[in-house]
């Protein structure tokens, strides 16, 4: 998970008076950050597209904060409160953006209130205490906010960040607390951002990790619930749909929740996710890849094998662990990444609960949050999530290593800097006419941040070079899968190989039976005898 992140909520009717009953308590046996932890982070009392917005900021790197049941003012007593529905949380280290106003935007469904040139913010806890507040005096643009991010005093920012860092105003100091995004030198080379609305838990937050299989089909994880899930794709009506759920368990630990960051499939079929830690046990780091074998009808899975990579990563917070890995067919080899240190390991998974380090790849990027491998193009995008605006850079092998393929590239034009922090494509490649093919390349983003909307994707539409009669490089007509971002083999080699074979037996069989006429003759016409070996 990104320490960069807020938390959506979900929608339950609010309360009338700020005193609450003791049922209104939460009770969990998870332990959460003190309330101490809390702060308000940002505030727009002007509207953006969608109405007035607050930002609240948990300092705690290690545990979540639970505000279920607390409630938010302004500065009138008399207004409706909004109540934080139950489950309602702030991530560790992370961030959590709500409207003030509307009941189709309000975390509650209340018709909320409205924040003023003049006005306040106060936030109470499930016992109506006083726990945070803020008051300016007329509007400021674009947004209210510390600085530096989340612990500096609060003055008018430079950006509104809703949900990442707060950007610093003329003449504020930003503070060093966290790198600058480098500078993109490219642009995204493809567009067409769409949501993928699906409903269910794809409503909220804590999608991450996104790869394909090569048939097209998507799986995503989600970090917080550790369920991995699968998406078909209906080419006809271009659209996603649920093909199954699964909850994911550590072998030697039923009662855990495996923080699901990272998936891939592997050269054997199987699931292969990174995770940070044990949800169960959020303050101890657990660097893991943790493979799975996909069961139809079963409602969780059991890691088959598990690599901690502790002596890889070293000593690192245990929220900013393994956040992304992809499968390189032709090295063989695993590349995962790292939040901490922005690192990409290339690593030999070994049959044995092994591994073995090949490379380590320092990116531009404060933290590696998304990888994604195109066998067609033999390139690997090393993405980092709203913390760098979104922005990635190509590496590709050059028979000794992986180095960069690409300047630093922008996110897609028309994107919102989101928490992304998964990305994975696939393409296939329709009959080959006259030389030309059409390759459609579908892609997918994971949001971590959830504002009801946590799958976007794109498409891509180019047309190709390839030969006709037989599949070309990227897969021809239905074949097209065959080449997708997870790496699995081209059909047409092994066609090939059969296909020599055969030609080559059917040659021995007509030797056979033409060597016997063909001795005859000899003997008739040239009085030549041979003996034949059969």
């Amino acid at each position: 998970m990104s320490r960069s992140r807020f938390r959506a909520a979900f929608a339950v009717p609010a309360a009338a008076s700020l005193v609450l009953s003791a049922a209104a308590i939460p009770a969990s046996a998870a332990e959460t950050a003190d309330k101490s932890s809390l702060v308000i982070n940002e505030v727009v009392s002007n509207d953006d597209p969608v109405g007035d917005w607050v930002e609240l900021a948990n300092l705690d790197n290690n545990q979540d904060l639970d505000i279920s049941g607390w409630k938010v003012l302004d500065n009138k007593d008399d207004h409706t409160p909004i109540v934080f529905p139950e489950g309602t949380k702030v991530e560790s280290g992370g961030y959590f953006a709500f409207y003030t106003d509307g009941a189709t935007n309000t975390p509650d469904g209340s018709e909320g209130f409205g924040l003023g040139k003049g006005d306040s913010v106060r936030v109470y806890d499930a016992e109506g205490n006083l726990v945070v507040e803020t008051t300016w005096e007329g509007h400021a643009a674009p947004s209210w906010g510390r600085v530096p991010d989340k612990t500096g005093e609060f003055a008018t920012t430079g950006a509104s960040t809703r949900g990442a860092k707060n950007e610093a105003g003329a003449g504020e100091q930003p503070g060093d607390e966290e790198p600058a995004a480098p500078e993109a030198k490219e642009p995204w080379p493809y567009d067409n951002v769409y949501d993928v609305d699906l409903g269910g838990d794809f409503t909220g937050d804590d999608m991450s990790g996104v790869d394909f299989d090569d048939k097209g089909r998507a799986w995503v994880v989600n970090n917080g619930s550790g369920k991995l899930y699968a998406l078909d794709y209906d080419e006809a009506a271009k659209k996603y749909t649920l093909a199954g759920t699964w909850t994911l368990k550590y072998a030697d630990d039923k009662d855990g929740v495996v923080d699901a960051e990272g998936v891939t499939v592997g050269p054997d079929g199987a699931i292969y996710v990174a995770t940070e830690r044990n949800n169960a046990d959020k303050k101890v780091s657990r660097p893991s890849v943790l493979r799975f074998e996909v069961k139809e009808g079963a409602e969780e899975l059991t890691a088959t094998k598990e690599w901690n990579l502790k002596d890889i990563v070293g000593e690192i917070e245990a929220n900013a662990g393994l956040e992304a890995i992809s499968y390189i067919p032709e090295q063989k080899l695993f590349a995962v990444g790292v939040e901490a240190n922005g690192k990409v390991y290339f690593l030999d998974l070994k049959e044995d609960g092994t591994h073995e380090l090949k490379q380590e790849y320092q990116s531009p990027f404060a933290g590696v949050m998304a990888l994604d491998y195109r066998q067609q193009d033999k390139q690997l995008r090393v993405l980092c999530d709203e913390v760098c605006d979104g922005q990635s850079i190509l590496l590709a092998h050059n028979g000794s290593e992986f180095a960069p393929a690409s300047e630093i590239q922008a996110r897609p034009a028309h994107f919102a800097n989101l928490a992304n922090e998964g990305f994975g494509s696939y393409t296939s490649t329709g009959e080959c006419v006259g030389g030309k093919a059409e390759a459609t390349t579908r892609f997918l983003w994971a949001d971590d941040g959830g504002k009801g909307i946590s799958m976007r994707g794109a498409q891509d539409v180019r047309t190709v070079d390839c030969t006709d009669g037989s599949d070309d490089t990227n897969g021809a007509g239905d074949q097209g899968s065959a080449q997708s971002s997870n790496g699995a083999k081209d059909g047409s080699s092994a066609g090939t190989v059969i296909g020599a074979i055969f030609g080559v037996l059917l040659a021995f069989i007509a030797g056979i039976a033409s060597a016997g006429p063909i001795a005859q003759w000899a003997k008739d016409n040239l009085g030549a005898e041979f003996k034949l070996p059969f």
